[in-house]
């Protein structure tokens, strides 16, 4: 059995069964004080799947609320983000890339220079439309 601790390394083919078609994963988190995240895209479909706290994230230019449980569809190269944190939880998501296409490059790619510098992400009242 091979177990990745999320938490202290990325998934990636130097350590990752042969049989996994997965080229990429691993867990992000922003504290309950917010941080800075970057409008990025990538060359592969990528779903997050949020594992606490409550956010408005931006995904292909629409911006939605997201919680615990959910899981963001993100297309390859649709810009995505994170705007905005919800509570005092922060947030923490796990994130992992399809299988895409060969010589896809891995990381955050950026439209322009000014997409690459990192924001900072606020923490907000929830909002009174937030989902229940």
């Amino acid at each position: 059995m091979t177990v990745i601790r999320a938490t202290e390394q990325t998934l990636t083919a130097a350590n990752k069964p042969e049989w996994c078609h997965i080229p990429r994963a691993g867990f992000f988190q922003l504290g309950k004080e917010g941080g800075e995240h970057d409008c990025h895209y990538h060359d592969y479909n990528e779903l997050y799947l949020i594992c606490r706290g409550k956010a408005k994230i931006m995904n292909a230019g629409q911006g939605h609320y997201v919680k615990q449980g959910d899981i963001v569809c993100i297309e390859a190269g649709a810009e995505h983000d994170i705007l905005e944190l919800y509570g005092d939880e922060g947030l923490q998501l796990f994130w992992l890339y399809e299988p895409g296409p060969p010589g896809g490059r891995f990381g955050h790619l950026h439209r322009s220079d000014e997409k690459a510098c990192r924001h900072p992400v606020p923490v907000k009242p929830t909002p009174a439309d937030f989902p229940s």
